[in-house]
């Protein structure tokens, strides 16, 4: 059995929180992304328009249709000018349907 599951691509919204020097803000996006779980973590592949300030989130909640998943941003990776990867640590007991 495989340790990794992705999905189609889907309609998403993540609702994230970015520190600034006034506090932390919350935001929210929607998009057409792939969520793909492996292990304690996920990535998630959005598709371009994203804003800006989704690559300096800190915590994370992807709504998909059939589950919601909270947790950390690790990491952040745009390829080309349409594509960007967002690589997630899932806090523990944190996905849900």
């Amino acid at each position: 059995m495989p340790d990794s599951t992705a999905t189609p691509l889907q309609h998403c919204t993540i609702d994230y929180l970015q520190d600034t020097l006034l506090g932390v803000n919350p935001l929210s996006h929607e998009c057409t992304a792939q969520i793909t779980e492996s292990g304690e973590g996920l990535s998630l592949r959005i598709l371009w328009p994203w804003p800006k300030e989704l690559t300096k989130a800190h915590s994370i909640t992807i709504k998909a249709p059939t589950r919601t998943y909270h947790g950390d941003l690790v990491d952040a990776q745009a390829f080309g000018s349409d594509e960007l990867l967002l690589k997630i640590a899932l806090q523990p007991g944190a996905s849900g349907g």
